[in-house]
């Protein structure tokens, strides 16, 4: 996935952070992988960190970016210890750019990600709405397999330099937002 950890907190990124959290700013969770936590259950390593350790649960939005074409937001949860410092503390974790989220608490039940394109390029928007599309729960599977293979080459031929005013890498000859854009939103 070509979705990254930033490497500065930078004003599109605080932007996108106020659209989600209106007061919220975006912190830096340093990583600290613990012995008992568990890699991709968040809450379950944040409950543990706490019952060991003291601290709380703090719930909230998961920052990263892909550098130059789009903002992501994933629901998640670090440790706040007794001295107030944030920590990641899922295994291989990194430093992450988080924003407390504190009208939301996890209950079981995910929130969706958020995206948001840095520019307006049909292409990137394609990419994202196929994103989006993908985290529905009610999407037919043969439906999402096309979907998922769609987002595939839509992320090849972005992370290659695609824009949706550029020819199709189809290889139609025509633009891709005239092209193969639009079978995305039809299929």
């Amino acid at each position: 996935m070509p979705f990254q950890a930033p490497t500065h907190l930078s004003n599109p990124l605080r932007r996108f952070a106020r659209r989600l959290v209106a007061q919220g700013e975006p912190e830096v969770a340093a990583p600290l992988p613990l012995p008992e936590s568990l890699a991709g259950e968040p809450w379950y390593s944040v409950g543990r960190a706490v019952d060991s350790l003291g601290g709380e649960r703090v719930d909230g939005w998961c920052l990263e970016e892909w550098p130059g074409l789009a903002l992501r937001a994933r629901f998640s949860a670090c440790w706040r210890d007794p001295q107030g410092r944030l920590w990641n503390v899922v295994p291989k974790g990194a430093a992450i750019a988080f924003l407390a989220d504190p009208a939301r608490r996890y209950e079981g039940v995910p929130l969706p990600e958020q995206f948001q394109a840095l520019s307006r390029d049909q292409l990137l928007e394609d990419y994202l709405w196929l994103c989006r599309e993908l985290l529905r729960p009610t999407l037919d599977d043969e439906v999402r397999e096309m979907r998922a293979g769609m987002r595939q080459r839509l992320e090849s031929w972005l992370e290659l330099g695609g824009r949706g005013d550029a020819r199709c890498p189809c290889g139609s000859g025509r633009r891709y937002r005239t092209c193969c854009s639009k079978r995305v939103r039809e299929g």
